[in-house]
Parts: C-alpha cells; structure tokens; sequence
C-alpha cells in the first residue's frame, strides 16, 4: 500500500483495508457534535460518549464496542433525559465493563450535576438520571473515575464570580447510593477552580487543585475508602503557580503531578509532584523540561509504580511532541523526541497499562496536512517509528482520546471538521 492510500483512509465515507492490528476506523456520529471521551474492559469491550446538539434538542448519547463482534453499535443511543440541555459528558469506567456518566446541565442560571450508571455489567442502566447538585452558577472542571469493586466518584468546580468552591460526590456500590448532598473540598476561591481526579483500583481517591489564596500553590484531598470520607483539609503539595496539572494513580496509593508553570521572560517549566502511598506524604522531583511553551503534559502510571510522561514543547520554532520515563521515582535525564519531521505535533493523548505497556496518539501538521498518528512503548522501549492511522486532509481534528487494556487492545478517538458539521471517529486496535 502507498503511503499516499494509506493517508487517506480516514476521509469519512473511504474505504480500504485495515492496517496491521487495526481495524478501519469508523464514524459513530455526525453533526454538532462535542468532545467525545471513550474507556475499555479488559476483554476489549468499549464504550464512547459525547455530547450532540441538533434542531429540536440536544443531549448525551453513547455508543458501545463489542469486541467479540469486532463492531460498534448501528447507531448511538441517547443517555440523559429528553427535557435536559447536557453538557460535557465525563465517563468512568472500570475493567469489568462496569460504567458512569456523569455530565452538568445549565438551565437559568442555574447549574445540574447529573450522573447515570449501569446495574453491574449486565448493560441494564438506573432508570432515571440522579442528581448529585443544584445550584445557581457555572461548573469547572468536572471529572469521574470508577474503582473495581464499582463505587464511583466525582469532583467539579462550582460557583460564581468572587466564590468558586470544588465539591464531590461518591456512589457505593455495596449500599446502591450516591452520597446524600455534594461534599465541599477546601476553601473558597474568588476565581475558578480546576480539580484533577485519580481514584486507584482498590478505591483509594486523590483531588488536586492550584489555588492562590493565600499564596500560589498546589494541594490535594484523599479519600479513605475505609472511612469513606475525604480529608476535611487539603494538604500542600508543592508551592508554585501551576497554570495546568494532570495525574495518575496506581493501586497501591502512589501518585504523580504533573503541572506547569509560567515564569519571567514567557518561560514555562514542567514540574512533576510524587505522592508516597504507604506515608503519604508529597516530594518533589527534578524539573523535567523549560521552555518558551509546554502544552499538555500527561502522565500514566503502571501497576509497579513506573510512569509515562508526555507533553508538546517548542522547538526550533515547531511544536514537538516529548516523552520521560520514570522507574524507582528517577525520572530519564533527557527527554525523547516522539516525532522527528518538520512538522507541528498537535492534541495528544497517553494511555498506560498496568503491565507497563504505552500508548499516545496525536496529530501531526505538516505542509497543510493533518495525519493522526499513534506509537506504542513496549515496556522496554518505544518503537521506532508511529504508525498512520490516516488523514483527514484539511477537516481540523481535535480532542483525542485513547485507552489501552491488559490485553493490549486499544481504542482511540477524536473529533474532527467543523463546528456545525463535526465527526466522532474512533478506531479500534491491538497494540
């Protein structure tokens, strides 16, 4: 196969072979369409949600993968309920095909949390949607995570203008309840809040926020699965400006921050914060990275505690896409260039397995060609070259996602063309 009929797979409504381990990706929906979110079993079952806008109404709709069927379901199914104007649709979902959305719904000034989850694994949802919060003002940040034994948890920011506050909620599934009213994290913020979300395997739970009241820094909430509650106090994890954080968690309690920070001169450095679980206290770890402008770093943690971290970077006047790794809490001295063409790396996503095994996708810009592009580390190293899984020509493409399993099967996604008329692509794999 050319390279050129290898690039133009991915034009909705191409045909053409699959390539490798991966089969032809697929066009769940079309239209306004939002960012989707998509989460795998590890039998390879997936689901995908997003948020859809047309005419008469607009909602949340899913769609499920089926990996015995190698297929998609015909056509998605809306989630919420008819009346609501739902927006940003967060999943949580477990290894055992066990799964939530959560997502917020803005009516007169007044703002919804909603969530929705399946009866066991056995795809029979709770009748009705549940509400976790009502309010008068606007959300942040709204995240969800799900444990193996099924409980479910969510963060988000909400409030107004002089007052934003960071709440959550917990669904158990041994009671079959959600909490009884939002739970506040922390103090009160004059501006809005970003909480990032980690909940481990085993149920252990971990908020982190960057707040500057009273001085520029970041901290965190845990949760005790035993107590079942969230620390009454946020603890210090690192003092700084943090302009944009993720993390990850594994089932032993250990965590990693990763948050960036602008200094003088239009000088950005990437930090990263490791969180010991057995005394659970923070510590700092070498800067990883400066430069003019670091966008996006994410970070993946394995079952052994080793972790991934990848993040775009100006260099030599392009946007690059960079990677670390860390084992034993030493992080590798020099970063590695993922991409080596002349062209602009742009959105990316990272998935880690517990085996150790990873995966990032993003798109590539070169010359007014957009390809999507994915390379895999196979708990040695990262393979020689990425894989194209094709090109969308002009259309934008944005918003990706992707998960690798146990086994090794991997679900990506995105979004791309317009505004008014956009496309959910998804493509399923075997790394």
């Amino acid at each position: 196969m050319s390279l050129r009929s290898l690039l133009t797979r991915l034009v909705p409504g191409a045909s053409g072979p699959p390539t490798g381990g991966w089969e032809r990706p697929r066009v769940l929906d079309r239209g306004r369409v939002g960012r989707p979110q998509i989460a795998m079993d590890d039998q390879g079952n997936a689901l995908a949600a997003w948020h859809h806008r047309n005419q008469a109404d607009e909602g949340i709709y899913i769609c499920r993968y089926y990996a015995d069927q190698r297929g998609w379901d015909v056509v998605p199914r809306r989630l919420d309920s008819a009346r609501t104007q739902a927006q940003a649709p967060e999943i949580a979902m477990n290894y055992r095909s066990e799964l939530a959305v959560v997502w917020h719904e803005q009516e007169e000034g007044r703002v919804r949390i909603c969530a929705r989850h399946m009866l066991g694994s056995e795809e029979t949802w709770v009748p009705y949607p549940v509400t976790l919060q009502v309010a008068p003002g606007e959300v942040h940040s709204l995240h969800a995570a799900m444990d193996l034994a099924g409980n479910i948890h969510a963060v988000w920011c909400l409030g107004a203008p002089g007052e934003y506050r960071v709440y959550a909620s917990g669904f158990h599934a041994d009671e079959g309840a959600w909490d009884l009213e939002a739970i506040p994290l922390g103090e009160a913020s004059p501006d809005p809040l970003f909480p990032q979300l980690a909940v481990s395997d085993t149920g252990q739970g971990l908020v982190v926020w960057s707040t500057e009241a009273p001085e520029a820094r970041l901290v965190a909430c845990h949760y005790d699965r035993g107590a079942r509650s969230w620390s009454d106090r946020p603890t210090l994890v690192a003092r700084g400006r943090s302009v944009y954080q993720r993390m990850a968690m594994d089932a032993r309690g250990n965590a990693i921050v990763l948050w960036v920070e602008k200094g003088e001169g239009g000088v950005t450095t990437l930090h990263a914060s490791h969180l010991d679980g057995v005394t659970v206290e923070w510590r700092q770890a070498p800067l990883l990275s400066a430069g003019r402008a670091i966008l996006w770093p994410q970070v993946g943690l394995d079952s052994q505690g080793r972790a991934h971290a990848v993040w775009r970077q100006e260099a030599a006047g392009v946007m690059k896409l960079f990677a670390k790794h860390c084992v034993g809490g030493r992080w590798d001295e020099q970063r590695l260039a993922l991409v080596e063409d002349l062209g602009d790396s742009q959105a990316h996503a990272l998935s880690v397995n517990p085996q150790g095994h990873a995966l990032v996708l993003w798109f590539q810009n070169r010359d007014a060609q957009s390809t999507v592009c994915v390379r895999r580390f196979d708990g040695r190293a990262w393979s020689a070259h990425p894989v194209l899984l094709g090109a969308p020509s002009r259309r934008e493409i944005q918003s990706p996602g992707v998960v690798l399993s146990p086994g090794g099967q991997v679900a990506a996604i995105w979004r791309q063309g317009s505004a008014e008329d956009g496309y959910i692509v998804s493509a399923m794999g075997q790394a």
